[in-house]
């Protein structure tokens, strides 16, 4: 479906840096929500979340976009465990909710829709120091994939995008404050944008972007042990502190 054929969109995590960016190329009436956002809904909590839901169930916005998620870089232990839940709750456990509400309602209403999580790529491999978001990725990426073949027949696609770093303000907070500045390997917001549009029209189920995140995909594949990938990475994030 061309981006005008959609009546309407929901979008989580509305507010962030992707998403108002996102939100200036989508031409469809938009139900945005966030903690902060027009409709104020913290997905870690049950409440909130049915609260979405039951938003989803009346309105049934042909596109949906999974874009809230966080994370915390640095050893697991360095955190406190309600810190590690949550994010398995905002970035799975409410992704997984908001997936299943949405596809039900279209499916229900014979309407032919588009499921869009915004994943990542450190979802596609183990990622010391980055664990607990890397895991809920991984979780997101594979729920998609075999949700989307059960619903493709019903004309609902569920998506997973896979982007590297982008240039928001996500690896501040997810450091702490740590990292405040852009690597030289992040992706400017326009082009993850142009991107998931691109992957939304195309409905091509997981997209990777961009070429140096497919190439250090590759990478990886060529070492199925992943020793060499996970010393690697865990040196990185000792040589900066974390």
């Amino acid at each position: 479906m061309k981006i005008t054929e959609f009546s309407s969109a929901l979008i989580t995590g509305a507010t962030s840096d992707l998403a108002k960016a996102l939100i200036k190329r989508l031409p469809m009436p938009l139900i945005l929500t966030a903690p902060s956002g027009p409709v104020k809904a913290d997905l870690t909590k049950k409440e909130d979340r049915q609260k979405i839901c039951a938003l989803i169930e009346e309105k049934c916005p042909d596109l949906i976009i999974n874009n809230a998620g966080k994370g915390l870089y640095g050893p697991i232990l360095s955190h406190s465990i309600n810190e590690e839940l949550s994010i398995l709750k905002l970035n799975a456990e409410a992704a997984l909710e908001i997936c299943y509400t949405a596809a039900k309602t279209l499916k229900k209403r014979k309407k032919r829709g588009v499921i869009l999580n915004i994943g990542s790529a450190a979802g596609l491999f183990s990622y010391p120091n980055f664990a607990t978001y890397s895991a809920s990725k991984a979780f997101l990426l594979n729920f998609s994939k075999a949700f989307d073949r059960e619903l493709k027949p019903f004309g609902v696609r569920v998506l997973c995008a896979c982007p590297g770093q982008i240039a928001t303000s996500f690896r501040k907070k997810a450091s702490k404050g740590f990292f405040d500045q852009a690597s030289p390997f992040t992706m400017s917001v326009d082009t993850a944008v142009k991107h998931l549009i691109k992957q939304i029209e195309s409905e091509k189920c997981v997209s990777i972007f961009d070429y140096r995140t497919k190439l250090g995909t590759f990478m990886f594949r060529l070492f199925p042990s992943y020793s060499v990938l996970m010393r690697a990475i865990h040196n990185r994030f000792d040589h900066n502190g974390l």
